[in-house]
């Protein structure tokens, strides 16, 4: 008479470990995988939270600064500024340069449209961030 397998007390077969270990680690694999993206997409977020943090305080300091009138000192086309120097932040032990960039363009007499840019690299990609404002004269 056959023995049910409830009542059956030999085991598992070596071949049967072997099958449930090799699907263990398949499974462990791709959530591994989903892991390892999810923290990269949280480190792209951060990265970019952080450029739009620096292209803000930017635009601001371009805002607070009186209406440029030739021939002023504060000149909004002027290349070097502190407003171009790059920034170095940290973020979970990366260090990142964000790099940022200025247009000024002339609308008419008493206006002027900026554009501001921070471009930074991650995993070897190029982002970018733009806000564009315009600046009247009051």
């Amino acid at each position: 008479m056959a023995q049910t397998v409830l009542f059956n007390n030999k085991g598992m077969t070596i071949i049967e470990t072997i099958i449930s270990i090799g699907i263990l680690i398949v499974v462990s694999f791709a959530l591994m995988k989903t892991s390892i993206l999810g923290m990269k997409t949280n480190m792209q977020n951060a990265l970019r939270d952080e450029a739009v943090n620096i292209v803000e305080m930017r635009i601001d300091q371009l805002r607070n600064m009186p209406f440029p009138t030739p021939p002023a000192t504060n000149d909004l086309t002027a290349t070097i500024n502190a407003l171009d120097t790059q920034v170095t932040r940290t973020f979970r032990g990366f260090t990142t340069t964000y790099t940022p960039t200025r247009t000024v363009t002339d609308l008419n007499a008493d206006s002027k449209q900026i554009t501001m840019s921070v471009s930074w690299v991650y995993s070897g990609q190029p982002f970018t961030h733009t806000v564009t404002t315009i600046l009247r004269k009051q």
